[in-house]
């Protein structure tokens, strides 16, 4: 499938300058005048050639260039994003469960992995048990450290970025992917792991993914939902476990579920380090 970017931008909201404008500009539309009212207006001056004005404007789709390191993942530093709404125990930010206001970056400096005390789960798009026993089962920080500690990659940034995707729209998953993105290359970053869990959510985080890969920084989208995000335009695409625990395996004893763990964030660092043809993406299931 062409690796392409397809938007609708409803145009009074319409405020990305990299997006073109509608060719059209007359009057503000009358909110005040029924939505099916107006929509049955537009039709009979369809119908009867009379001009008028579509209230939204359907943008060209837009190729995302393909972002690679630029250096080796041995001397990279990798960065964890999530939009499963993982956040600090007592939510001390207030993110919200949908269509979160905005992304928060939660330090984890010297912790091995993500102890289920000190986190909860803000996001009502899908079933929280899993993350709620086990948070690395979404933000894997114990495989991150093994690869670090291995010298599979150089360093791993000391905290990581959580919204809650769930029911968020496509404007403002890219105005938060655009401030992610500002933050990671102000901390240094060369590479990122975001994880996804529902379909909104995923969405989002795919339009968080290229926005960050826009600004130049490789992204591993880990989704179930990789039809979304092959949709949105995202270069490196893994299949996680599940929803519910992209990168967790509650089926099997923990000191087992660790290891898979690790085993498949290898698999994402290798996908971090292909280079896909332009106007393509790779997909590992």
């Amino acid at each position: 499938m062409p690796k392409r970017y397809p938007d609708i931008i409803w145009t009074p909201r319409c405020r990305d300058s990299r997006l073109p404008k509608p060719a059209v500009t007359g009057a503000e539309i009358d909110y005040n005048t029924p939505a099916a009212v107006r929509g049955i207006d537009m039709l009979l001056a369809k119908y009867h050639g009379r001009g008028f004005e579509s209230e939204v404007y359907i943008a060209s789709p837009q190729s995302i260039p393909v972002a690679k390191l630029s250096k080796a993942l041995k001397e990279a530093k990798i960065a964890l994003v999530t939009d499963g709404g993982l956040v600090p125990a007592g939510n001390p930010d207030g993110q919200p469960p949908v269509a979160a206001d905005k992304f928060r970056l939660y330090r984890f400096k010297g912790k091995k992995r993500l102890s289920p005390e000190d986190y909860e789960v803000s996001h009502q798009g899908y079933y929280n048990k899993f993350v709620l026993e086990d948070p690395n089962r979404l933000v894997p920080l114990d495989a991150a450290r093994t690869a670090e500690a291995g010298g599979r990659i150089g360093a791993l940034l000391e905290a990581f970025y959580s919204t809650a995707g769930v029911m968020q729209s496509v404007e403002k998953s890219r105005e938060m992917g655009q401030g992610i993105a500002c933050s990671l290359r102000h901390n240094g970053v060369d590479g990122v792991i975001l994880t996804s869990t529902c379909g909104t959510s995923t969405r989002c985080g795919a339009y968080m993914a290229c926005e960050i890969e826009i600004a130049g920084i490789p992204v591993v989208h880990v989704t179930n939902l990789t039809q979304i995000s092959e949709g949105v335009g995202c270069s490196r695409i893994l299949k996680g476990s599940n929803i519910s625990h992209v990168f967790g395996n509650p089926d099997i004893p923990p000191e087992q579920e660790a290891e898979w763990r690790k085993r498949l964030f290898d698999r994402a660092l290798a996908l971090l380090e292909e280079v896909p043809d332009e106007d393509a993406c790779l997909i590992v299931n």
